[in-house]
């Protein structure tokens, strides 16, 4: 039994005890309170270091300090807001604090998941001249951006929660977190320039604030950016009747689709090709070349070099005022038609054409009330459209078929789509399964493109038409951490298929052997506009000679330009990229870099095709200067 006397002594000596355990308690609340307010800004930093380790790692130490600072600068936001957040009654700092999260954590995250680059101030003006294109996009997708959306949300509903618990929140340091969140906000908008890096040199959650910032800024100022995003109408050079015969003049019907790489379809006659098996079948005898490849990964860019013979550097006066194909055409007496599956309202493409010599002119939203900005209409309705006003064209004419349904995220025939398992998904470790469903794209447009051919060759008259076939640029699917294209110009964004199919005695002998002969060669696209005026026996024409100077590339069927350098960019005068991006090439030697590089990559295609050996920038020197001329510098 324990005394009296001793039962006192405890409970008095336990008095100070209790109280310095209270104290201690309260203590390490306290602290454990300020933990919590850090750990978003340290989860957010943890989060893009698993992401972009390597890239972070390259920075030189005046870019790392940039981007460290951006760190400390989301850290305080964070606090501010959780601290705020965790006070009684303060429902809108609350839904403020999850609305970031869920755009400048989550909408990051899924911006990074699809493009392996965060968005940024350049990305945001460029985006929004295509908003429909990037809602249309998202909800394809939509799934996959809850997915991105989720975790933040409810980490930024449970943060505050857990803060109340840990300690009172004085009206005071609400007032004071709100301050400092605010001030963070603000400076991550208005007052930071991110240049290191390629732009990309800071936190996804300030990159996200400083492109907000930038976009308000210039709807404020009303900043041409936003409209040089993307072409505006054009001011053409009149093109002198031609009247001369520059050579036997052949009808010419050309075929362009929509982001489909050289490697999922065969230009060059093969005995297996699965992708492309209908065509294949069909021309057997068709002139093929393996390694042409366009000077960007851009559908804008890439059109304005297919239509006008340009180079991506040209200016963009140079660009809207020099005459298209049809306009050449048009002025030797050809009959003309452009059909075009793609929404023309994508990248305000339609302005651009707006005033063509057309006959015929068929686009996405006549073969569909709402048609797809991504992929536009059915490429079969298309098809329909040709085959009906073909019959009605004089000859000689040439008709233009745009396609559109190999774009991003692919139209396919369940009934015909041998490549499983296949998805739309965006996540990591889809590659396998969306380049499934890309390939069956692929082998249903070749059916379609089949069918077109064989109809017009069953058609009275249809053996004196030339066929050619190319596509814009080609695709990425996870080969550099990205899916879609304009992310680069490797190979698998720039090298495509193209082919030309000319029956009978359409070409002479010493054209054929021409085009025999340059199957393997290293091409560009600035020779297919060269190519497709020869083959429609005008490039020779004495009136067209002012006009060729403009033009850097040569037909053909006169050997085209095999050895001159050309730069590659996706940056051009009538498109703002999103992401910097470009090199130059001589043969098969390739100079590149993007944004997310630290230096310039040399690689050798015929030897290295998937561009995996960097050779170092020591071995394209010569290319170095023509890639930075002109004010591009470099992209990083």
């Amino acid at each position: 039994m324990v005394s009296r006397a001793h039962g006192e002594a405890v409970a008095r000596d336990g008095v100070p005890a209790a109280a310095a355990f209270a104290t201690t308690w309260i203590h390490d609340r306290r602290w454990a309170a300020l933990a919590l307010l850090g750990a978003p800004g340290t989860g957010v930093a943890l989060l893009d270091a698993a992401a972009r380790r390597d890239q972070i790692l390259s920075w030189p130490p005046a870019t790392t300090a940039l981007y460290v600072g951006t760190c400390l600068l989301g850290a305080v936001m964070w606090a501010g807001l959780v601290e705020t957040a965790a006070a009684r009654g303060a429902w809108l700092t609350r839904a403020l604090l999850v609305t970031a999260a869920a755009l400048a954590v989550g909408a990051q995250v899924y911006f990074f998941g699809r493009y392996h680059a965060y968005m940024n101030p350049r990305a945001v003006l460029v985006g929004t001249s295509m908003l429909p294109s990037v809602g249309q996009q998202l909800w394809v997708d939509r799934s996959g951006v809850v997915r991105a959306l989720l975790p933040p949300m409810a980490a930024a509903l449970l943060l505050p929660v857990a803060r109340r618990r840990l300690a009172p929140v004085s009206p005071r340091s609400a007032r004071r977190g709100l301050d400092l969140a605010l001030a963070a906000i603000l400076t991550a908008a208005f007052a930071l320039s991110v240049h290191g890096g390629g732009e990309q040199a800071a936190s996804p959650d300030v990159l996200y604030l400083a492109s907000m910032g930038r976009l308000v800024s210039a709807c404020w100022r009303h900043d041409d950016q936003v409209e040089r995003a993307h072409p505006g109408p054009r001011r053409p050079i009149p093109v002198p009747p031609i009247a001369g015969a520059g050579g036997a003049r052949r009808s010419l019907l050309f075929i362009v689709t929509e982001s489909v790489r050289a490697t999922e379809a065969c230009s060059v006659p093969s005995p297996d090709c699965a992708t492309t098996p209908y065509t294949n079948a069909l021309l057997p005898e068709r002139f093929g070349f393996s390694q042409m490849r366009a000077l960007d990964s851009t559908t804008a860019v890439s059109l304005a070099i297919l239509w006008s013979g340009l180079s991506p550097t040209a200016s963009r006066e140079a660009l809207h005022s020099a005459p298209l194909l049809w306009e050449y055409a048009h002025a030797a007496g050809f009959d003309t038609a452009y059909w075009t599956a793609q929404n023309m309202f994508f990248a305000n493409s339609g302005t651009w054409l707006e005033g063509l010599p057309l006959t015929h002119w068929v686009s996405a939203t006549d073969l569909d009330p709402d048609p797809s900005y991504e992929v536009g209409a059915d490429d079969g309705k298309l098809v329909d459209a040709v085959l009906r006003d073909l019959p009605a064209m004089r000859r000689p004419f040439v008709g233009v078929v745009h396609l559109s349904n190999t774009h991003f995220p692919y139209v396919i025939d369940q009934a015909d789509a041998p490549f499983q398992p296949q998805s739309q998904a965006f996540g990591a470790g889809d590659a396998a399964q969306v380049r499934n469903r890309y390939a069956d794209a692929i082998r249903r447009q070749d059916a379609i493109v089949a069918r077109l051919i064989r109809e017009l060759r069953a058609s009275p008259g249809g053996d004196g038409v030339v066929v050619a076939f190319v596509s814009d640029h080609g695709e990425q699917i996870r080969e550099r951490g990205a899916i879609g294209h304009t992310w680069g110009v490797y190979d698998e964004e720039v090298r495509v298929p193209f082919w030309i199919d000319a029956p009978g005695t359409l070409l002479d002998a010493a054209a054929r052997a021409k085009l025999q002969s340059l199957q393997d060669t290293p091409l560009t696209e600035l020779d297919v506009l060269p190519t497709l005026l020869d083959l429609m026996g005008l490039w020779s024409a004495r009136e067209l000679q002012p006009l060729r100077r403009a033009m850097p590339g040569e037909s053909l069927l006169r050997g085209g330009t095999p050895e001159r350098p050309v730069v590659l960019t996706n940056c051009s005068s009538i498109f703002a990229c999103a992401f910097k991006n470009w090199g130059a090439m001589l043969g098969s030697r390739k100079l590149l870099a993007t944004q997310n590089d630290a230096h310039w990559r040399c690689f050798d295609v015929e030897h290295d095709p998937y561009e995996r050996t960097d050779l170092g920038a020591d071995a394209c020197a010569d290319l170095r200067e023509l890639a930075e001329a002109d004010g591009r510098g470099t992209p990083f």
